[in-house]
């Protein structure tokens, strides 16, 4: 009987902070503090941030030499990287999370 009532217990604990912590994750933004928002472009390892772009244009724009990965928080829907630096030639589609070696790549179009 102990040991059912021990069961009993342990699970409903577990289940309290379940609830808890599902609590915590449903918040709104505000109250944990501002998500984010945009394109941003890391160094190795995302590191750290080389540069941010608020909304995608479609426009050609110059990769940081230093980026070796971008994430694509909200808004974009694709990041197309370029070996030239016009964004002109091999187009590759990398998508919103993507990694790749500095250097590789000149200028990228964001949608």
């Amino acid at each position: 009987m102990r040991r059912n009532g021990a069961r009993i217990g342990a699970a409903l604990a577990a289940s309290a902070m379940l609830a808890a912590g599902l609590g915590v994750a449903a918040s709104p933004a505000s109250a944990a503090g501002s998500a984010p928002s945009g394109l941003s472009f890391y160094t190795a390892d995302f590191g750290t941030e080389v540069a941010h772009v608020d909304a995608p244009t479609g426009e050609c724009a110059p990769l940081p030499a230093t980026a070796a990965g971008h994430v694509g928080w909200s808004g974009f829907s694709d990041v197309v990287l370029y070996g030239t630096a016009d964004c002109t030639g091999y187009a590759t589609s990398t998508g919103t999370l993507r990694t790749y070696e500095a250097g590789k790549y000149l200028s990228y179009r964001a949608f």
